[in-house]
């Protein structure tokens, strides 16, 4: 039986709604993947870097499959549609499920991330390494103590070194490799043969007392946190006779500032985007008169410099370099800058500058104060 509903017309009609339909849908898609274009998203400013560069074309160029390799790398890194998808999934991983998206940050059991860093870069240190570590900051001191300059080291303490009971709920074990960098410099300062000033104690004290040492969601210590080593640091200077015992009674009562919104660094990390507050500290010394400048150091990275006078208040005598990382760099100059007659605050990288000072103080974090982490201090009195 043949069935003769349709007529070859309607069949006509049918593929073409077919057609229609296929290629609405191909131009649909194809709309989609270029308006990832149009999305607005900055991926290389959300991980706190430049850019890729394009290549440069020549016709050397043009025939090396690597030079389209780098074209292709750098337009996907102008893809914003990246940012947002990069935050939905550490929304969802962070948030829903507890979970860390990437591997350079750990969540602990409260939902507290750590760096991840903190347990696995002390891992490649060894008794023999920091035997050389030991070796070359004693060599340090003594040289420049030769040539009539005052050295001392400080360590600042990494989050999951005081949180560890955070860290363990995780997996016990985890803090093996930091403990025994810990370790080391704890007994260095108890044998005195070196100018150096371990904070773990003092800091985890405080970060037993309301609002803690640290920011939640980042691997700096806040503001609390880090008045353990400006108290530290002034008070060794006057045990050691480098600064009048008088500047010690301006650092009891410290102005805190109104709180700035930030993400922090391991929530960057992880895609997140919740916003917390960062404050900074300084001290009242209405007769300490200070002017404050940001210069370039020899290697091109920014510093504080700060020179006071003032008409009773003590203040640190000639000129002092203070040399470490963000956790010297994002707090500790709101707090003394007014306390020295002369003071550069400056990354660790720019210790060339450190033979034209009378005195050098250089702070690590403690997952960067193994090998090859302290800079060269006798290199620069050549």
């Amino acid at each position: 039986m043949i069935n003769d509903d349709t007529s070859p017309g309607d069949h006509d009609t049918l593929r073409g709604w077919h057609r229609w339909a296929l290629s609405a849908l191909i131009g649909v898609f194809s709309l989609g993947l270029l308006a990832i274009w149009l999305v607005p998203g900055d991926a290389p400013g959300a991980q706190n870097r430049d850019p890729l560069d394009f290549p440069t074309l020549s016709p050397e160029a043009m025939v090396d499959k690597a030079t389209y390799q780098e074209i292709d790398v750098a337009l996907r890194d102008r893809v914003g549609a990246q940012v947002g998808v990069s935050a939905a999934l550490g929304e969802v991983s962070v948030h829903l499920l507890g979970r860390s998206p990437t591997a350079g940050v750990l969540v602990g059991g409260d939902r507290q991330p750590f760096y991840t860093e903190d347990l696995t870069r002390p891992c490649r240190e060894t008794g023999a390494s920091m035997d050389a570590v030991k070796a070359g900051l004693v060599a340090d001191y003594t040289a420049m103590d030769a040539a009539g300059k005052y050295v001392l080291f400080m360590v600042a303490p990494d989050k999951s070194s005081i949180r560890r009971s955070e860290v363990d709920a995780i997996s016990p074990g985890l803090l093996r490799c930091s403990d025994f960098v810990r370790g080391q410099f704890e007994t260095w300062e108890s044998e005195a043969q070196l100018p150096l000033i371990t904070l773990w104690n003092p800091v985890a004290e405080l970060d037993q007392q309301p609002g803690g040492a640290y920011m939640r969601n980042d691997t700096h210590w806040n503001t609390a946190g880090s008045l353990a080593m400006s108290h530290a640091l002034m008070e060794r200077l006057v045990a050691d006779g480098q600064a009048p015992a008088g500047l010690l009674n301006d650092l009891e009562d410290p102005v805190i500032s109104d709180g700035i919104a930030f993400t922090g660094d391991l929530n960057m990390l992880m895609g997140v985007t919740d916003i917390d507050q960062r404050t900074t500290a300084s001290f009242l010394r209405p007769d300490v008169i200070t002017d404050a400048e940001m210069t370039v150091g020899p290697t091109g990275t920014d510093q504080f410099h700060f020179t006071s006078t003032s008409t009773t208040s003590a203040l640190v005598p000639g000129k002092t370099l203070i040399l470490g990382d963000s956790f010297l760099l994002k707090q500790i100059p709101s707090q003394l800058g007014n306390f020295f007659e002369d003071v550069t605050m400056a990354d660790h990288q720019e210790y060339g500058q450190a033979g034209q000072f009378d005195r050098v103080i250089v702070e690590r974090v403690q997952r960067f104060s193994g090998t090859e982490d302290w800079p060269p201090l006798t290199t620069t009195l050549w």
